[in-house]
């Protein structure tokens, strides 16, 4: 009997044994998953607040890119001189120079019957252009031909420059998207 006592606290003490392994291996795995999810989590939610406060310093930058085009604009007509509105050709040879001054596609005006006057000649295609130049009374940002791998954007600023008769009634300039967005790569 006092055999069969031993062998049952034995046994008793190995059951117990075991189950408190099983419940520490248990425990331990559970815990170590909770953990790898907490940590999953926090560098998740650290990833996203990085995240957020690159895109908005981008888009800070971004802005700050489209206003300066916009003063270009401004500053690009306040270089223009009377000789510059004598003629066609003066006013292309000017265009020409602002152009290569400032790194753009394009640097022209449109009249208020919408002719586009560029460095290049006259133009009547002011229906591809996405602004109204009958109604432009601020700065305006639009894209040309959105959809081709060829998009520029465009910056329109309303002026009123009296030209051979006519009234030049917006400047605007068409820019490369590749170089707008140079200064904002990843």
């Amino acid at each position: 009997m006092k055999y069969e006592r031993k062998n049952a606290t034995a046994s008793i003490v190995l059951i117990g044994s075991l189950i408190l392994a099983i419940i520490l291996v248990a425990g331990t795995m559970w815990m170590g998953t909770q953990a790898r999810r907490d940590t999953e989590e926090a560098v998740r939610s650290v990833s996203l607040l990085y995240l957020d406060e690159l895109a908005g310093r981008r888009e800070q930058v971004v802005e700050s890119n489209l206003r300066e085009k916009i003063q270009t604009i401004r500053v690009a007509i306040e270089l223009m001189t009377d000789e510059d509105l004598s003629d066609k050709a003066h006013l292309e040879a000017y265009q020409t120079r602002m152009k290569q001054l400032y790194h753009l596609d394009k640097f022209a005006f449109v009249d208020t019957d919408g002719l586009i006057y560029s460095s290049t000649g006259i133009q009547s295609d002011i229906d591809e252009y996405a602004f109204d130049y009958r109604a432009l009374s601020e700065p305006e940002i639009s894209l040309y031909h959105p959809e081709s791998a060829d998009k520029r954007v465009v910056i329109a600023v309303p002026v009123s420059i009296p030209y051979q008769g006519k009234i030049l009634s917006v400047c605007f300039m068409a820019i490369d998207m590749q170089e707008m967005l140079s200064g904002v790569s990843l």
